[in-house]
């Protein structure tokens, strides 16, 4: 029996262990658990790959139906609709989720089904003492043993070192936040929000987490305040927002492009693997739909080594394509001139061409 070692203790971990819920393996998860915060976007294609991961219907009863699509402008305290498009008439399913009950979902799914191992602890380096063996050093000094390192412990993490070398990562500023304000709520019952404004764009949408809805805000400041330390500041002088406890965190992606991402039985995995801007909203939805491939080669190919080979070559031309529409996608979302040529452009967008630009995403 394969002993498979997960590296981390995230939304990647648990959606990779799910992977190998009709294999007979061995799998640790290492890593130290930290408390969820806020929620995601859950695209047609991160839906549909939910559900055919973990082979559980009950998916629906953790995700919050998002109907409508408004895009505004926000300037000087005042509102300006410039386009509204409505999924459900293009029969596109979209959704919000909680990120703490999607990975408890992810938890208990994977655990109905094999035997798992948990090792709340760090590792902090791993060697190869002879072909398919690795010793894994914990935190504490002590050694475990695996046949294949799967490594969803983010672009920092030493798997990725281990399998890449030194790689050059861009650094950007995101703020976020959760509101309960019950006026806001009625306001948005089921629609994804983006705001332009002067200092960056906002994005906000409500979602369920254990029989409560929350809006879920994000705010990524534009090139000329991804620096700045005023920006708090400049977020509670936004009437709109003003009330909203801001989180100030960062996202990391990869400026090089990417050769590989396995090397000796050890497979980055999750933004390990490949790590690109958030503008799509397609981080988290591909981090699922990666682990319903990986589910589909594990069944379906004898050899982990033509499996990591054929998974590292298809996601990774997959994400290039995603990586260049997003970098495109948040210059415009960011830009601090032309903006009421940006603001025209989109005011005539039609739904078709939106809808288009969605399916070319979600299911290219």
């Amino acid at each position: 029996m394969k002993k498979i070692l997960i590296i981390g203790n995230s939304l990647s971990a648990w959606s990779v262990a799910n992977a190998f819920i009709n294999k007979k393996v061995n799998i640790t998860i290492i890593g130290y658990k930290y408390k969820t915060f806020g929620a995601q976007q859950l695209s047609p294609n991160g839906f549909k790959a939910l559900k055919e991961l973990t082979e559980n219907n009950e998916v629906k009863k953790i995700v919050h139906e998002i109907i409508k699509f408004q895009i505004n402008s926000y300037n000087n305290n005042k509102t300006k609709n410039l386009k509204n498009f409505y999924f459900n008439e293009f029969d596109l399913k979209y959704f919000s989720v909680s990120r703490e009950m999607l990975i408890n979902f992810l938890i208990k799914n994977v655990k109905r089904n094999i035997q798992i191992s948990e090792i709340n602890k760090s590792c902090v380096g791993f060697i190869q003492r002879k072909p398919g063996k690795f010793e894994v050093l914990m935190d504490n000094n002590e050694y475990i043993t695996a046949d294949i390192i799967i490594g969803c412990d983010g672009v920092n993490g030493i798997t990725r070192k281990y399998v890449c070398g030194t790689t050059k990562i861009d650094k950007k500023q995101v703020f976020r936040g959760v509101s309960d304000d019950k006026k806001q709520l009625l306001l948005k019952q089921k629609t994804l929000e983006l705001n332009f404004s002067n200092y960056g764009h906002f994005v906000s949408y409500p979602f369920i987490n254990n029989n409560k809805t929350y809006i879920n805000y994000v705010f990524i400041p534009n090139r000329r305040f991804q620096d700045s330390n005023e920006i708090l500041g400049k977020l509670k002088s936004i009437s709109k927002f003003s009330t909203i406890e801001w989180n100030k965190g960062y996202f990391y992606f990869f400026e090089d492009e990417i050769q590989t991402i396995h090397r000796n039985n050890i497979l980055l995995f999750g933004d390990a693997g490949f790590s690109f801007e958030p503008h799509l909203a397609q981080v988290g939805n591909k981090i699922i739909e990666d682990a319903n491939y990986l589910k589909f080669l594990v069944e379906n190919t004898n050899s982990y080594d033509e499996i990591f080979e054929d998974f590292s070559i298809n996601t990774c031309e997959k994400k290039r394509k995603l990586k260049s529409i997003s970098n495109i996608v948040g210059m415009s979302f960011g830009i601090s001139t032309l903006t009421k040529l940006r603001n025209n452009i989109v005011s005539n967008f039609s739904d078709q061409l939106i809808c288009n630009f969605f399916k070319k995403i979600w299911y290219d």
